[in-house]
């Protein structure tokens, strides 16, 4: 009877058999073939969005990082010019002081040689009213002609240049006394 339905006809068991062996090849192919390749897949799947996970963290960390290199930056520029208006200042200062200590010393020099000058000049004045005592007392000596104490000498001497006053012999640097004798009025002066 399978002889006469041709090449077409259906055979039951070899058609069971097929079925039965294709299954099988599922089996085995599924079991040995398209486990171990879907597993090594999605494996593969795991690690490459593992890295992809990994880059976005890193690309995150990186982003924080450079914020925060950025702050740092900025606050280091801040204090940079903090420190540079703190030392300007500080200079500025340092200056002021450096300028009111020369000035105070300059001040102190310039009283000092004041003093100094003063001091030279009443020295010159005494050494000059020695020397106008000296001339004086030996000019009325010889006017006078006689020798006078000293005590009468000193006093004589005094009046003179009190009546002179001070002011006109240190003006005139050579002394009134020897122009007073000079002129003839010494003799108003010899007549104590």
């Amino acid at each position: 009877m399978n002889e006469n339905i041709g090449p077409l006809a259906l055979n039951g068991p070899l058609i069971v058999t097929q079925i039965i062996g294709f299954g099988l090849l599922l089996w085995f192919l599924n079991r040995f073939v398209f486990k171990p390749i879907f597993g090594i897949l999605d494996e593969r799947q795991r690690l490459i969005q593992e890295s992809y996970d990994q880059m976005d963290a890193d690309r995150v960390r990186m982003e924080d990082t450079r914020r925060q290199y950025e702050q740092r930056l900025a606050g280091i520029e801040a204090e940079a010019r903090e420190k540079i208006q703190a030392a300007v200042q500080e200079a500025q200062a340092l200056r002021d002081n450096l300028v009111a200590d020369a000035r105070q010393q300059a001040e102190t020099i310039i009283a000092q040689g004041r003093n100094e000058s003063e001091r030279e000049r009443q020295a010159a004045f005494l050494a000059m009213r020695q020397q106008i005592v000296s001339i004086a007392m030996a000019a009325a000596g010889k006017v006078v002609g006689e020798n006078l104490s000293d005590a009468r000498q000193t006093k004589m001497v005094d009046d003179f240049i009190g009546s002179v006053g001070m002011g006109a012999v240190s003006e005139s640097g050579r002394g009134v006394s020897g122009n007073a004798i000079a002129n003839g009025s010494g003799k108003g002066a010899a007549s104590y």
